[in-house]
């Protein structure tokens, strides 16, 4: 038996703990405590059939909702935004980098139910893809942040007027710093027999050193999740002290706002990165837990669904809330039939123009 995790897993786990070459090794590993072999095959059994039900359903939940969310901002950014703001760009790349993480999931749902069946290319492709896009989402939301912050505390409102490449060049450097954070997946991932089933998983073992492992885990907690969520923290703070002191009510939204996006992003990926850096202490021998060693996996599957979520509210949190946004996603509803009898026409009117009157007012720089 081994600790398998679909190829959609941002977490690197050791696949080779229940793979040992003698008696002693299989009731001992490398986390220097004792598990007896039938504890674990529980564990991986409870394990298996957990996947076989949870992944399938809630996975194809989330990539419905999520590719529909996505794909209307993008269509929205690109139809209707040809002079995009720096914050549109943002998004759009934020879309973006959402939907190619969504993209994954029905290699995920298939492998829950019936293995991996893709070959060693895709297992290797399909990490790559989905820990880039990881990063690049959590990244674009501290770059979100930090634009905000550059256009409400020091009052930048010359964004429009940049040259395309030059707003586009923070992004582009996004994708290129995640890419080569994610290169390494090529040479740890790849697939594995386990009996009749065949799973596509992270090796340890094929790490140089152990330092290269933990060095690698703590990227992942630092770079995909401190260091936006420290950004975000940093620069909502100063947002919200700037905005209290408004009597504006479009300002007072705004702190509003800030403080949902935070506590989202820190609801969603908080338990996730909690119990994955459980799972690094425990590898590196430092909980002498079998009860926590056995609840692991089925702990990391379940937070690491709530983290993708996040994909699913995005397009929410900072594209429909406002104006603009919301306008153009019922003109598009109303043109496919959806909202024909449930909007008015002339609705669709009074909110596009208290939406101009908003931004010639300069309420639109406190939209996030």
């Amino acid at each position: 038996m081994l600790v398998s995790k679909m190829c959609i897993s941002i977490k690197v786990y050791d696949s080779n703990w229940n793979e040992s070459d003698s008696d002693e090794e299989s009731l001992n590993d490398t986390r220097g405590y004792v598990c007896l072999q039938s504890f674990q095959d529980d564990s991986m059994g409870t394990l298996v059939h957990f996947q076989k039900f949870f992944i399938p359903l809630v996975y194809t939940l989330v990539f419905i909702l999520g590719c529909l969310g996505n794909s209307l901002v993008l269509l929205i950014l690109i139809k209707f935004r040809r002079s995009r703001s720096t914050t549109e760009n943002f998004l759009l790349h934020l879309a973006l980098a959402d939907l190619l993480m969504l993209v994954t999931f029905p290699f995920a749902i298939t492998e829950s139910v019936a293995g991996w069946v893709f070959g060693s290319f895709l297992c290797k492709f399909v990490g790559v893809i989905n820990r880039i896009n990881f990063f690049c989402s959590s990244l674009l939301l501290g770059c979100i942040s930090v634009d905000r912050y550059i256009a409400i505390i020091h009052a930048i409102h010359t964004f429009r007027s940049r040259r395309l490449v030059a707003v586009h060049l923070p992004c582009f450097g996004v994708w290129a710093l995640c890419f080569l954070l994610s290169m390494p997946n090529l040479f740890v991932l790849g697939i594995q027999e386990n009996g009749n089933v065949t799973t596509c998983t992270y090796h340890q073992s094929h790490f140089p050193s152990n330092g290269w492992w933990q060095t690698g885990r703590f990227l992942n907690h630092i770079v995909g999740f401190l260091l936006p969520l420290s950004i975000m923290g940093f620069c909502y703070a100063h947002i919200v002290a700037a905005l209290c002191r408004s009597p504006r009510l479009e300002k007072k939204k705004a702190v509003r706002l800030a403080i949902v996006v935070t506590g989202v992003f820190l609801l969603c990926w908080t338990p996730y990165n909690v119990t994955v850096f459980i799972d690094t202490l425990d590898q590196l021998g430092l909980v002498h837990n079998c009860q926590v060693r056995e609840e692991l996996p089925i702990a990391i599957t379940v937070t690491e669904f709530l983290g993708y979520v996040h994909c699913c509210l995005n397009p929410i949190l900072y594209a429909f809330v406002g104006v603009k946004f919301r306008n153009d996603a019922l003109r598009i509803l109303r043109r496919a039939g959806c909202l024909s009898s449930l909007m008015p026409e002339v609705s669709l009117n009074f909110d596009r123009k208290s939406s101009a009157t908003d931004s010639e007012n300069g309420t639109v720089m406190y939209s996030f």
